[in-house]
């Protein structure tokens, strides 16, 4: 991947939570009422959380199970499909019940920790492009708002733009695709198993919007 995309993981990880993620995680917030799906397939935070966390921050393999070469068959996007970049993902060691210090602009919580949340961003080549499938899951706020640094700079979305698209995710249906600026990226909110929130977005410079809104949809089936 480029070294824009490369950074994705450490970008998440490291970026300091600013006043719009802090807005979108009191405005989002999830009632933890979900009922769990009989659904295999569907994620369970805690158990992507303990399937992330003995991969660090880096590791060989995507710890979700996306069948990428069917994914683009369906779309008809030819090219042999074979790794990009290794996973990188965030954990959110020090998850906090401490709903104050999730909203305080000053605290030392990262956004994962804010959220309560997983991330695991895998990266991929078909033929010549490239593609990020980041999904993020959260027991608190929106699962997203981990990630609108890093959809904000990929989609060249200007703040009027980002809050539109954050307001949308938290408020659509499971299974819906949402590009975002100049689509580059495209999201969609997930179904999940037990309480909390789940989404992925795809990203690709490469890629036409219309094949990563495609291929959005498609990884979401695979996790539903």
């Amino acid at each position: 991947m480029s070294r824009r995309q490369h950074s994705r993981g450490r970008v998440l990880a490291a970026c300091a939570a600013g006043a719009l993620a802090v807005t979108a995680i009191g405005a989002c917030s999830s009632d933890g009422d979900d009922v769990p799906s009989p659904s295999s397939k569907r994620l369970n935070i805690e158990k992507f959380r303990q399937t992330v966390r003995p991969i660090g921050e880096r590791g060989p393999r995507c710890p979700l199970p996306f069948d990428v070469a069917a994914a683009t068959a369906r779309i008809h996007l030819d090219g042999a499909v074979t790794p990009g970049d290794p996973a990188a993902v965030d954990v959110g060691e020090g998850w906090s019940d401490d709903e104050a210090a999730a909203r305080d602009l000053y605290s030392n919580l990262t956004p994962v920790q804010r959220a309560n949340g997983v991330t695991a961003t895998c990266s991929y080549r078909v033929g010549a492009a490239e593609l990020d499938v980041a999904t993020f899951a959260s027991r608190r706020g929106h699962p997203l708002v981990m990630g609108l640094p890093v959809i904000a700079r990929d989609a060249d979305a200007a703040s009027p733009v980002l809050g539109a698209f954050a307001d949308k995710m938290a408020t659509i249906a499971p299974q819906q695709v949402v590009p975002v600026g100049n689509g580059h990226v495209a999201a969609v909110r997930l179904n999940v198993n037990g309480p909390g929130e789940a989404a992925l977005y795809v990203s690709s410079e490469t890629l036409t919007p219309a094949q990563i809104a495609d291929l959005a949809g498609e990884f979401a089936h695979q996790l539903d």
